[in-house]
């Protein structure tokens, strides 16, 4: 196998006086002795067998990867460049480094000739400025900031990582980052969308902590660029906002529910009915609507007080939802009185569980904290859309008017309009 690749007997490279290494799948196979001693290894066991992303600092791994994948796609030189390294005892040293392809053990491999540039002073200063700047805002980042490859592999996580997910940095690195999305589709529309914009802001999602707890996030992110303008990975910070999500549903429960029975308030099933009925007015589907009133109310707030009345008020509310459908809606417009959408149900099947819902509430007994449980009964009016009907005016209307009949006919009993 040859390829076109360099080969060179290794008893030659261990003679050499510059540092060479050989680099097969990103991991460091070969080192002569010159290598091992510039990389401060006491052995070559330190290095051997471990990936390059363990040494090369974080700002420069993609373009050191992009050479490793070169190398093993066509045969090539690479030109000279620079790059930083950590020694095993975590020393920062800038290297001058050449590379090429090799055949070594049968495998297309780089090898790559350096030598130490620390010791130029003006180079050196701004390097090591410029790595503790890095260390120090990725030590005291609140957010997360991170870096995944072409195949969504973290390749650098800042510790801030630790108090968010529960998981230090050397747990995450090297990990699929899909794997920390309990809803891969998230990760999916994420990766889909960077890909196309290049960049996204305030993207959502949510991820999975150590502990199983899901959490909301914010991500802004870009796509990193190999030297040859190819797209090399992501780049970006991630933030918790949990606390504020959970606010922001909060606040829309309570704008959209009642907050006495917990079920739809008067704006929300109003606009859930109007819809409903937009829908029939399109595909002309069966439509029924309940108005749904609570008999002699007025008699349990006179005589029990307004606390026992909501009591009963929310009691009813989960009977009257034992008879429901997953597809009914159901909310409350004010007082005792309640609405009741069934779509797509014709006046029959609407009937029976009218019926259902007049004996539920007529056979079960309330608890108010006023001694003896006591029995309450509902009356409701029932009406089903028809294709005059442009707007909800007439609709409710109709079902108002059957609502009077029920009551004027002796309640506890379901009326239908006309």
């Amino acid at each position: 196998m040859n390829n076109g690749a360099l080969q060179l007997p290794l008893d030659l490279l261990d003679h050499l006086p510059v540092s060479v290494v050989i680099v097969t799948h990103d991991k460091l196979v070969f080192a002569n002795p010159a290598a091992c001693r510039l990389f401060q290894a006491d052995r070559p066991e330190d290095i051997l067998g471990h990936s390059i992303n363990e040494f090369i600092h974080p700002l420069d791994q993609q373009r050191v990867l992009a050479r490793v994948r070169r190398a093993e796609e066509t045969p090539l030189t690479n030109p000279p460049t620079e790059y930083r390294i950590y020694t095993c005892k975590r020393n920062l040293v800038v290297l001058g480094m050449t590379s090429t392809t090799y055949v070594y053990q049968g495998e297309i491999s780089l090898l790559a000739a350096f030598m130490d540039m620390t010791e130029r002073t003006a180079m050196e200063a701004r390097l090591r400025e410029s790595d503790e700047q890095f260390q120090r805002m990725m030590n005291t980042m609140q957010d997360v900031f991170y870096r995944t490859d072409t195949e969504g592999i973290t390749q650098y996580v800042c510790p801030a990582v630790k108090q968010v997910l529960g998981f230090s940095a050397v747990e995450i690195i090297g990990r699929p980052a899909a794997e920390f999305y309990p809803n891969s589709a998230d990760r999916a529309a994420l990766k889909e969308t960077i890909l196309r914009e290049g960049f996204v802001r305030d993207f959502p999602g949510q991820m999975r902590r150590k502990d199983g707890k899901i959490i909301d996030i914010s991500i802004s992110s870009t796509v990193i660029l190999d030297e040859e303008g190819k797209y090399a990975g992501v780049e970006g910070i991630w933030r918790d906002i949990t606390e504020r999500r959970e606010l922001e549903r909060e606040l829309e429960r309570r704008a959209t529910t009642d907050e006495l029975t917990g079920i739809a308030n008067r704006r929300t099933i109003l606009g859930q009915l109007e819809h409903t009925h937009q829908r029939y007015l399109r595909h002309h589907q069966p439509l029924t609507v309940f108005i749904l009133d609570l008999d002699f109310f007025k008699f349990i707030n006179d005589r029990y007080g307004h606390l026992a009345g909501d009591q009963l008020l929310k009691q009813i509310v989960d009977a009257v939802q034992l008879q429901l459908r997953n597809i009914d809606l159901f909310g409350r417009i004010g007082g005792e009185e309640f609405i009741l959408i069934m779509d797509d149900t014709p006046p029959a099947e609407a009937d029976e569980i009218g019926l259902r819902i007049l004996h539920q509430v007529r056979s079960q007994r309330f608890n108010i904290g006023a001694g003896e449980p006591i029995q309450m009964t509902v009356s409701i009016g029932a009406t089903c859309a028809k294709p005059g009907d442009l707007n909800l005016t007439s609709l409710l209307e109709r079902a108002d008017k059957a609502l009077y009949l029920a009551k004027e006919s002796g309640r506890d009993q379901l009326c239908w309009d006309g």
